[in-house]
């Protein structure tokens, strides 16, 4: 894990290394190249050694090529290996190595044989390649214009930020696809490559892997827990892989307690808030399992205090507001694991997503059982225009400036939203591709400003594609989302464990607004405003550093 930056100099801050040191504490280096048009070319790396612990050349080049590169490719065995069928001999045993020769080999393609999560750059035949993973696991920001591109894992890298605010974000609460709080920095969107050509300055961007849409073809429940499993434990197992010590992130939910069950892992570490134990009781949950499988709990309890000593912290890491309050419990875990010599944890985004699993999905499902049949009758017509529209519907879960902010919402979405799909496919669709992005920026960011790599087993593309093929009710069942999770969890565990009954789960929220505005609801706005200035501030003082 590492973090990456270069292209064009003078759009990447000279001090982009230290910047980014977090992310890559165990090795740092930049080399300047030439386009051919006499165009410097800045490709630079910090590296958090995890697969290899040797030291290797940073940035890594070969053969005429430079790669900067952020990520784990979990099957670059696989790859090696078939790349040595090819006559390729390899200096070291990494897969940074593996993912330049097997681009030399094969070009942009070679992101279809990666099982992994990845943002990359690489530098060849006067050009510059960039790409970003499946679903953005892993940051990539860029700015382009008459003066060239520059890229970096994270803004603070970045030259002359020009904040702005964008309209859909600001509905939302959160950042996605190529926007940013800066009009002249974007993202690479997730499933997305750049080629940039300094000699016409020609920057060409193309999608090379999006959620795939298809009638659902596996109906039957037995046999598709039976593949469910089969792909799970094999996404959990390779990315128990490393050269350093291992921990997961555990709830008393069901998605970190199936990674738990599949690699019995040694530790794990939970949050738990004082101030919820009445109605958020994690701890008795985890330990409860805890004791049944032998492994130890660690249970991390933030405070007020907590919170005040490290919020400059939280707002440096994480940049922009992601809309949760999850940042502090995710650093606080993210620092503890680190502080006790780990340097991976698992954790379990993505199943919500993929399943149908929050409640606000839950709801409308439940919602859309009910409707159905008023539809069909003879009040139909008049039934859909007082309920509205699926879209409609979804939109006004979706609103977090309730009605007022529907109507944007309806415009963005509606074209996103397809009539062949069924709702639970729709809801999946948009969750997975929109609302999990910036649950994925605060994972990256708050675990690698603890230096921290974090893997997700529900991310393997194998596991995406798969809950795209099966049927509603294999996700939506009873009321309830996830069924086909569920039923996994019990025939690992069996039946008799809170993890296997709980009904209602409460994500990581944390006390904020009890802590700072004596508020007890989990009312976002105020939150967000105070995160946004003091991002705003740790950004300034990242480029000014004289004027802490």
């Amino acid at each position: 894990m590492c973090g990456i930056f270069g292209g064009s100099p003078d759009l990447v801050s000279e001090n982009a290394a230290k910047l980014l040191h977090h992310r890559g504490p165990n090795q740092s280096g930049q080399v300047l190249l030439r386009a051919s048009d006499g165009a410097p070319i800045l490709i630079g790396q910090t590296r958090l050694s995890v697969v290899c612990k040797d030291d290797i050349i940073t940035p890594f080049r070969r053969d005429g090529a430079t790669i900067t590169f952020n990520g784990e490719i979990y099957n670059w065995r696989q790859i090696r290996s078939e790349l040595e069928t090819k006559g390729v001999v390899f200096t070291t045993e990494t897969d940074t190595e593996v993912v330049l020769c097997a681009y030399l080999a094969w070009g942009p393609a070679c992101l279809q044989r990666f099982n992994g999560m990845f943002a990359l750059a690489i530098w060849h035949d006067d050009q510059l390649f960039l790409a970003r993973d499946r679903v953005g696991k892993k940051p990539l920001f860029y700015s382009y214009g008459p003066r060239g591109l520059g890229f970096a894992s994270e803004l603070k890298a970045m030259r002359d930020l020009d904040f702005g605010e964008v309209a859909i974000c600001k509905a939302l609460e959160f950042y996605f696809d190529e926007h940013t709080p800066f009009r002249n920095v974007k993202s690479v969107r997730p499933g997305e490559y750049l080629r940039y050509r300094p000699a016409t300055n020609a920057l060409e961007r193309k999608t090379w892997w999006s959620l795939p849409v298809a009638a659902p073809e596996i109906t039957d429940g037995r046999a598709a827990v039976k593949q469910f499993l089969e792909l799970f434990v094999d996404a959990c197992r390779i990315r128990k892989v490393a050269d350093v010590p291992v921990t997961l992130f555990l709830s008393g939910g069901i998605d970190s307690s199936l990674i738990q069950a599949v690699l019995s892992l040694d530790v794990t570490y939970t949050v738990q808030f004082e101030e919820f134990i009445e109605k958020i009781n994690e701890r008795d949950l985890v330990n409860e399992f805890a004791a049944k499988r032998g492994f130890e709990a660690r249970i991390i309890t933030p405070t007020r205090n907590d919170f005040l000593e490290t919020f400059s912290d939280l707002a440096r890491y994480i940049e922009f507001p992601v809309g949760s309050f999850s940042v502090l419990p995710l650093f606080c875990l993210a620092r503890q694991a680190r502080r006790d010599g780990f340097v991976v944890a698992l954790s379990g985004e993505g199943s919500d997503e993929l399943f149908n699993g929050y409640f606000r999905n839950e709801l409308l499902l439940r919602e859309q059982q009910l409707l159905e049949k008023d539809f069909k009758g003879p009040y139909g017509t008049l039934c859909k225009r007082y309920f509205g529209t699926d879209i409609e519907r979804f939109c006004r879960m979706a609103s977090r400036q309730g009605l007022a902010g529907v109507q944007d919402l309806i415009e963005f979405f509606t074209p996103l939203w397809r009539e062949d799909l069924s709702f639970s496919q729709n809801l999946s669709a948009i969750e997975t591709t929109i609302f999990m992005q910036p649950l994925l920026v605060m994972a990256d960011r708050l675990s690698m400003g603890n230096s921290l790599e974090i893997r997700n087993p529900f991310l393997d593309y194998r596991i995406i594609e798969f809950s795209t093929k099966i049927s509603d009710d294999l996700k939506y069942r009873d009321g309830q989302g996830k069924w086909i999770l569920r039923q996994a969890l019990k025939q690992l565990v069996g039946s008799d464990l809170g993890i296997t009954k709980r009904t209602i789960k409460h994500g990581l929220p944390a006390p904020v607004n009890q802590w700072l505005f004596n508020s007890s609801a989990f009312d976002r706005k105020d939150w967000n405003h105070v995160l946004l200035g003091e991002c705003l501030k740790q950004l300034a003082q990242a480029h000014h550093p004289s004027h802490r």
